[in-house]
């Protein structure tokens, strides 16, 4: 029996499939507007009478006498509510059989179920009949089947709907939950719950404004760290860079592949043991001048060798825990860096492209400070940090990623940070925040900060920036 088949079938054949939604996958989470664009997409297909409509792909993997959905969860359970509204019983014993085990699925379903109605309310009178008959008929998905799961996770399609690309990290998730063999059900529902929280992180919960932590996380502040401590350019994280992510599996069906793992191994041995006793470490030293709470683990680094499985979630959970705790507002730890932030960071003119640019690399920055020297690292090393990271703004008309992405690469600032073992060998950061700054662009509170660190400052073009205009008392003609 072949591995991999590929067949193009109507939607009515498709839906007649014993298919699972398996417990890795994440929760569904169309919007109004994604449905809309479907809608309208297949109703155009129909108005202009062409004989067939591509909805996309689906990719299943066979297991047992069921077929689970590795992609196209959303665009399947989109065609269910709209052959429901519709009034077709097509499709009604998948709909039954389909387990959706996230509160938020069920929210979108109920949210998006509402809104088709009313579309197509608005949109059809008679022709619902013809319109359902066009889907189920005409309407078509590529089906892709897989023996093996991992030959499904390396075909996973890019496309989540109508040309939206899928969020690099959301491939991770699967990744490491399939290689929780050796866990419990209820250990991995666990891992992705908590998971998808970090993903709809709600901030303020009478605002309900909800932000998407992991993306912020693992793009920017681990990704990009870990490559620029390896003294390596760190361009956007993509799907060909989530190799960095994907580590060891430590089971007995696993053994390891090179010596250099050894040390990932003992440190995931000695870690599991003494949890299943239950013990603490006496003289553990916490990175915050309060204890940590549960969920940051002491032992994790974060340019630490990643370990496949629920020692990869425990690791996003400590730095996604930090990250809340040193940069949001909500929490009191770090009361004095926050204000610090508000005052030199979100400065006028600072949402610029450029300027969010050097923000993300400062917070990359104080994140491996943190890592290495705790609390009282960034209280000794959060100014010398911004002179380094925004010097780039006085000496840059226009701050573009590709430099951005490339300057802790010349002045190594990650890599000093993370072969650093005491204070006394951060003295070369000192050494390069403290050099002269020509200024080509003025930003008033930047200008003024560098001033009040008593960092020399010339301007490159005194028609363009004149230091007059600034408040300053060590740069004083």
């Amino acid at each position: 029996m072949e591995k991999i088949t590929a067949e193009i079938k109507k939607v009515i054949k498709v839906l007649d499939d014993q298919m699972e939604i398996p417990n890795y996958q994440r929760p569904y989470r169309w919007t109004e507007n994604n449905v809309r664009l479907l809608l309208e997409d297949i109703t155009h297909s129909w108005k202009e009478g062409k004989s067939s409509y591509r909805i996309g792909s689906v990719i299943l993997n066979n297991k047992d006498s069921k077929l689970n959905i590795v992609d196209g969860q959303q665009r399947i359970t989109t065609i269910l509510l709209i052959l429901k509204s519709l009034g077709s019983p097509i499709g009604s014993a998948l709909r039954k059989s389909l387990q959706y085990k996230h509160q938020d699925s069920l929210n979108a379903i109920i949210n998006n179920k509402r809104f088709i109605d009313s579309w197509l309310q608005e949109n059809f009178g008679n022709d619902a009949n013809s319109f359902a008959k066009y889907i189920l008929e005409y309407c078509e998905f590529v089906e892709i089947r897989v023996r093996d799961l991992s030959e499904a996770f390396q075909m996973f399609d890019s496309q989540n709907g109508r040309g939206k690309e899928l969020e690099a990290y959301n491939l991770l998730k699967a990744y490491h939950i399939r290689a929780m063999e050796s866990n419990t059900f209820e250990e991995k529902i666990a891992c992705d719950k908590t998971w998808e929280g970090a993903a709809r992180y709600q901030s303020n919960k009478e605002s309900k404004q909800v932000s998407d932590l992991l993306r912020q996380l693992i793009n920017e502040q681990l990704y990009r760290t870990r490559l620029w401590s390896r003294k390596e350019t760190a361009s956007e994280f993509s799907k060909k860079e989530i190799k960095e992510f994907k580590g060891i599996n430590v089971s007995k069906n696993h053994p390891i592949d090179f010596p250099y793992q050894n040390k990932a191994l003992l440190q995931y041995v000695v870690q599991h043991y003494l949890n299943s006793l239950g013990i603490t470490v006496n003289g553990v030293k916490s990175r915050f001048k309060q204890s940590s709470p549960e969920n940051i683990s002491p032992f994790a680094l974060l340019n630490q060798n990643i370990v496949n499985g629920k020692d990869f979630f425990d690791y996003t959970e400590t730095y996604v825990e930090i990250y809340k705790r040193i940069f949001h507002s909500e929490y009191n730890e770090m009361i004095e860096f926050k204000k610090f932030i508000e005052r030199n960071c979100k400065y006028l003119g600072s949402h610029r492209d450029g300027d969010q640019y050097l923000f993300e690399l400062y917070k990359s920055l104080i994140m491996l400070m943190f890592d290495k020297f705790g609390e009282e690292g960034v209280e000794k090393y959060h100014k010398i940090l911004y002179l380094l990271v925004y010097r780039l703004r006085l000496e840059r008309e226009q701050v573009r990623y590709a430099s951005v992405a490339d300057y802790p690469v010349h002045n190594k600032v990650f890599n000093i940070i993370e072969n650093a073992q005491t204070y006394s060998d951060l003295i070369h950061l000192e050494k390069i925040a403290n050099k002269k700054v020509v200024c080509k662009k003025g930003v008033k509170r930047v200008i003024e900060f560098f001033d009040e660190q008593q960092i020399k400052l010339e301007s490159f073009d005194s028609n363009k920036v004149k230091l007059t205009d600034f408040n300053l008392v060590y740069n004083v003609n």
